[in-house]
């Protein structure tokens, strides 16, 4: 009896699934079939009023063409501009003439609206028609609305813009030749709440545009009030239905799935237009559940009864072997929790029954690799003890069984490179706290005695300056404690610094800055101690000078100081080469090289970069490098984003590499004209890495480089470059690695240091400076006006036209920020410029410019300014005169 019942609600379920089903199919079917026979009649409807109105416009159109004369009473009044309202008697239809007209399009019209009061006359829908002469090019429109009040603001407007729209229509529809008649889509009138169509026929006439004539056809009347107006469409016919279709009486309309809605759609008899219902699947849905939920409900109540009584009919009649004690299940999950929380594999096999009885997550993921009855054989001859080999790990099994159970056997695998790994990682353990210990120890001992050796070399000089009287000696000892003073200063505030890095509350001064310029700073500050080792310096900057990047540039400049300090105590003799380039992929990442011909740093001494004071660093013979060095740019670069990397080999020194991120600062740009550019430089450098370096910077300011071993005839070129004292002329700069600043040896022939940007370009426009003046000194003219006569008569005129200014306005930008060095490099450009253009007057105010520059006076930065600008507004005036 229980199986027959069960058998039985099953099929009782299956049956209300299949009613449910079958009565959901039956609702949608009569739905769909309600609404293609609301369709066709709609379709019918709406076919029956377009043959209607097409009886109507070619009768209209006709009566235009026969009837010739016109009436001379018909006056229009002016509502609007090119807007005129048709007087006439009965106010069925107004009329509006939109644009200018002749005098029969007014009769004509008033004919029309007069004809149309007739036909219009028992209606209570809203008709209109418009009428394109094409004559007369004007547009008229006859409606049943009000259109006497087109004055008023929104009303006007809204006819306005109907009948621009129409008339934009009809006039697309004019240019188509193979379009005689077309249908609009269903639109809404705004003011009534009503829906319509637009039926548009064109009549070609020779000699003059066509003539369209639209009539709106309303359709209020034939939509039921069951069906939202806003869910219909009117879409052209792209399949087209036979005629034989209707003919026969044949089902024409289409129900079809149109992405997320259902579409109704009937095509009209006589018309290449389809009308379409839509209705979304999800309002249809909600829809059909709405207009029968009762039905619904109640098979669905019948079926959850039926699963209910299905399912507690067979809770009682559960076998008592699928439902254990609770005592059994407890004692079971405890067995499991056990084998599965041990740290070794655990697997009891049945070998009678060949399968496996108990196992953990390790034993499982073995048991594929295993053999466990050879495992078993070789594990009793060996005192149950096995070794074996898996994926290249080492494990120990051990074979456990009892006699009362022979065939079960118990498997221990225990994974022995494990334990092999854990013992290494415990004495790495020990052995970095062993490294730890003494790391202590000999920081407090080498800080000791890095702290003690110069303030016991400080008490020394001031003993001596007390015994001595010569003011020669005093200087010495003074200048000797100073430095002395200043190297414990700068590890006492080194180690501050460190303590500022620790701390979460530091964070780095994010600036624009050039790298250039504080390359140039950095070795300025080095070239005394480079000197007084006999040392030589080569700095390779392979980046923009133009370009600004964003980062801490005080914390940069402090990480390459120490660096650098400790490359020149580090090498004895030979030279050190700086290098600072960008990444080939990464723009943004920046790579300092810093490589020397020093003694090879030992592996004890590189592990101060994560000790400090763990090895006592190298020394010279009068700085000894500091513990702390290291440690303290390796922080730096961390906190900089960057990363120190160093590598020392016998017989070849050092090599630094600092690897950091900065991004190009927005406000960097290339300057449109360079500035050396059209200037030509001989390079008569014996030094190749010289070369390099000269050749590099005078290419990004712009100037055309010829190397002397490359000529092979004699040519022309504005300045020279040597290395070589012997080769000095006119027009001859001669560079080394040593000078801290331009030194001028003769006229047009001036030195200084290949590795300073800044003196390179200063030196080589100071000598384009003595090249102009020796050439226009004689023939400088004395007057504002002559200077802009000769001004105007240059061929660079329009150059300093397009230029000139723009510099000043850049001028006074960078004198409102405070950007002294960019306003210096600008000014020092329009120097050149009126220097290059015997323009003396305006070389001496941006001399005088410089000066103040350097001085940081504002006040008077901003006094040469106006006298720039003026001087610059008067050469640049029609007659070069100055205003009154």
């Amino acid at each position: 009896m229980p199986a027959s019942l069960l058998r039985y609600l099953t099929l009782f379920t299956l049956l209300l699934l299949l009613t449910t089903g079958t009565l959901s199919y039956n609702i949608v079917n009569s739905w769909l079939a309600e609404k293609k026979s609301t369709l066709n009649t709609l379709a019918l409807g709406m076919q029956k009023r377009i043959d209607t109105y097409r009886f109507f416009t070619y009768q209209i159109y006709s009566n235009l063409n026969n009837d010739a004369g016109g009436e001379d009473n018909v006056s229009a009044i002016s509502l609007l501009p090119e807007v005129f309202y048709v007087e006439k008697n009965g106010q069925k239809t107004d009329a509006l003439i939109f644009g200018q007209h002749d005098k029969s399009t007014l009769s004509a019209v008033r004919k029309i609206s007069r004809y149309l009061d007739i036909l219009w006359g028992a209606e209570s829908d809203i008709y209109s028609m418009y009428y394109l002469n094409g004559v007369d090019n004007s547009l008229s429109m006859i409606s049943t609305q009000i259109l006497k009040d087109i004055s008023a603001q929104f009303r006007g407007s809204y006819i306005t813009a109907i009948a621009e729209a129409r008339r934009t229509e009809m006039l697309q529809q004019s240019n188509a030749l193979d379009e005689r008649e077309s249908f609009s889509p269903i639109r809404k009138l705004r003011f009534y709440n009503d829906y319509y169509f637009t039926l548009r026929t064109t009549f070609n006439q020779p000699g003059h545009l066509a003539t369209i004539i639209a009539f709106d056809l309303p359709i209020n009347d034939l939509i039921p009030h069951t069906l939202s107006r806003d869910n219909f469409i009117l879409r052209a016919d792209t399949v087209g239905a036979s005629s034989e279709a209707f003919t026969n009486n044949d089902d024409t309309t289409r129900v079809q799935l149109n992405g997320s809605l259902l579409e109704v759609a009937a095509p009209l008899v006589n018309a290449p237009v389809n009308i379409v219902y839509q209705l979304p699947l999800r309002q249809f849905a909600a829809d059909m559940a709405r207009n029968n939920i009762w039905l619904l409900l109640l098979n669905l109540a019948l079926l959850a009864l039926t699963l209910t009584g299905f399912y507690l009919w067979r809770q009682p009649n559960r076998d008592a072997r699928d439902d254990p004690s609770p005592r059994l299940r407890k004692q079971q999950a405890l067995y499991q929790e056990i084998v599965k929380r041990i740290p070794v594999g655990i697997l009891v096999y049945d070998f009678a029954a060949n399968r496996v009885v108990v196992q953990n997550a390790i034993a499982e993921h073995l048991l594929p690799h295993l053999s466990l009855e050879k495992i078993a054989a070789m594990a009793r001859e060996h005192q149950g003890v096995v070794q074996a080999t898996i994926n290249n790990e080492m494990y120990e099994i051990l074979q456990f069984s009892q006699p009362q159970m022979p065939e079960h056997n118990l498997f221990l695998i225990r994974e022995q490179d494990k334990e092999i790994l854990v013992h290494k990682k415990m004495q790495l353990a020990q052995r970095e706290y062993d490294k730890n210990v003494l790391a202590r120890q000999r920081l407090l001992t080498n800080l000791r005695q890095e702290l003690h050796t110069p303030m016991q070399a400080l008490q020394q000089h001031l003993l001596s300056l007390a015994q001595t009287t010569d003011d020669d000696v005093r200087a010495g000892l003074l200048g000797k404690a100073s430095d002395e003073t200043a190297q414990t200063i700068a590890l006492l505030d080194n180690i501050a610094l460190h303590d500022q890095l620790d701390s979460d509350a530091w964070q780095p001064e994010v600036v624009p800055f050039s790298p250039l310029a504080m390359m140039d700073s950095l070795l300025l500050a080095s070239l005394p101690r480079l000197s007084q080792k006999g040392l030589h310096l080569f700095h390779h900057y392979r980046l923009e000078p133009q370009r600004l990047y964003m980062g801490d540039m005080d914390m940069l400049q402090k990480s390459l100081q120490l660096l650098l300090d400790y490359a020149i105590t580090n090498t004895d003799y030979g030279k050190i080469t700086l290098t600072l380039e960008a990444d080939a992929q990464q723009a943004d990442k920046l790579t300092i090289r810093l490589s020397d011909t020093g003694t090879r740093m030992s592996a004890a001494e590189l592990d101060n970069l994560r000790h400090p004071w763990l090895t006592v660093p190298s020394a010279d013979r009068s700085r000894q490098n500091s513990g702390f060095a290291l440690f303290l740019c390796h922080q730096l670069a961390r906190k900089l984003g960057g990363e120190l990397s160093i590598a020392s080999k016998q017989d070849l020194g050092t090599h630094y590499q600092l690897t950091f991120t900065l991004p190009a600062s927005a406000s960097s740009r290339d300057e449109d004209e360079k500035l050396l550019e059209d200037m030509t430089v001989l390079l008569d450098i014996t030094a190749n890495e010289v070369r390099q370096i000269v050749q590099h910077l005078l290419a990004s300011w712009g100037a055309e480089c010829i190397n002397a071993d490359e000529r092979q005839m004699p040519q022309e070129f504005d300045l020279r470059i040597v290395d070589d004292e012997a080769k000095m002329a006119d027009n001859t700069l001669l560079v080394n690695g040593e000078d801290t600043q331009v030194t001028i040896l003769a006229p047009r022939r001036l030195r200084t240091n290949f590795n300073i940007s800044q003196l390179l370009q200063d030196a080589l426009l100071t000598l384009i400076e003595q090249q102009f003046e020796s050439t226009t000194l004689d023939a400088a003219p004395t007057d504002i006006q002559e200077y802009a006569r000769q001004l105007k008569a240059s061929d660079y005129f329009s150059l300093f036209v397009e230029t000139v200014p723009d510099d000043i306005a850049k001028l006074y930008t960078d004198a409102e920020a405070g950007d002294f060095s960019t306003l210096a490099q600008t000014a020092h450009r329009l120097k050149g410029v009126f220097a290059m253009l015997n323009l003396h007057p305006g070389k001496q105010l941006c001399e005088q410019l410089e000066r103040h520059i350097t001085e940081q006076a504002s006040e008077e930065i901003k006094n040469d300014l106006d006298e720039i600008d003026e001087l610059v507004r008067v050469l640049l005036q029609p007659n070069g005169q100055q205003d009154e």
